[in-house]
């Protein structure tokens, strides 16, 4: 076998097998039907006359034929719309095992910092100062895992159709300095600076878990894939609704991947990416908690090098 699945080698088979017997079907029905048109003809030139029994046969011949190829015709076009729906199915069922596999990975990673944190103050004397950088990293680690449990819970609401937005009144600075609390130690474990474009006295009309669930998924995917760079994160005023905004200088994204970065499951196949864990939940949770609110995300190159992802939201500002 080259690698194929089986049930893709067996499909084309059987597929073979039908298409082999049915041409051989044709042939002899057509080889027989010429016989008798022969036999036919040379009754007729022995009487001395046209036979209409062989022009009908004739006729016949061509009325197989052309049933037989509209037959034909609709079983390779049912023979490929199956085929596709066995691979998207293949391809989904590889995507849920490598989200499976990197879920695990996920939660794992968090939850032995937390307990190597939580060891180490159990088992050490240690000073004011470090005995903070140690809770914090655990902090940290449990804010993250309770992201990823987060993501998961919204993805399932989302594929049940029973996620229901519960909009108020948000400000958007302090939203923005929970988030500044929240990612900070995330951000330094990775080599990042965290700069944050804030003004306040704007409020909005948003679901407040569900925007910092989007905006969160953005900060983390840069922190991961940024590490080491300036990541700017921010928001600015526009004449109707707001524009959200997360900007890093990393590898950036290349146009060819865009159109399939907020797909569900779906991880790009370079290796910059490919060396980082992840779901394949992230972006394509951030997409759907926009579409809900009627937003939009779109993701642009950064100068000198990066990617800016924008969130719009339309709706009068105060």
């Amino acid at each position: 076998m080259d690698g194929r699945p089986k049930v893709i080698v067996l499909f084309y088979l059987l597929l073979g097998y039908v298409v082999a017997q049915f041409v051989w079907w044709g042939y002899s029905i057509y080889d027989l039907n010429a016989e008798l048109i022969v036999a036919n003809d040379a009754l007729s030139a022995l009487e001395g006359g046209a036979s209409a029994s062989a022009n009908a046969l004739r006729g016949k011949i061509w009325m197989i034929m052309g049933e037989g190829s509209v037959f034909l015709t609709l079983l390779l076009i049912g023979a490929f719309y199956i085929r596709k729906f066995i691979l998207r199915e293949q391809r989904l069922a590889q995507q849920e095992r490598n989200f499976l596999l990197a879920t695990t990975h996920e939660f794992n990673s968090p939850i032995a910092a937390v307990k190597l944190n939580l060891q180490t103050l159990a088992k050490r004397e240690v000073s004011g100062e470090q005995k903070q950088n140690i809770l914090d990293g655990a902090l940290s680690s449990t804010q993250r895992l309770e992201g990823l449990v987060s993501n998961l819970l919204i993805a399932s609401r989302l594929d049940a159709g029973k996620l229901e937005l519960l909009k108020e009144s948000v400000d958007m600075h302090d939203m923005m300095e929970t988030m500044k609390k929240r990612y900070t130690v995330l951000a330094q474990t990775a080599s990042c600076s965290l700069e944050w474009a804030t003004q306040e006295g704007l409020i909005i009309n948003v679901d407040r878990h569900a925007v910092e669930s989007a905006l969160g998924n953005l900060i983390e995917n840069a922190i991961k894939y940024a590490p080491g760079s300036k990541i700017k994160v921010g928001y600015e005023t526009q004449m109707d609704g707001v524009q959200l905004f997360v900007a890093d200088e990393g590898k950036g994204i290349a146009r060819s991947e865009r159109g399939n970065i907020f797909k569900k499951f779906y991880r790009s196949e370079n290796e910059e990416t490919r060396s980082q864990k992840g779901s394949g939940l992230g972006l394509y949770l951030v997409k759907e908690l926009v579409r809900l609110h009627h937003g939009r995300i779109t993701v642009t190159n950064n100068t000198p090098q990066g990617s800016i992802f924008t969130i719009e939201f339309k709706g009068k500002n105060t």
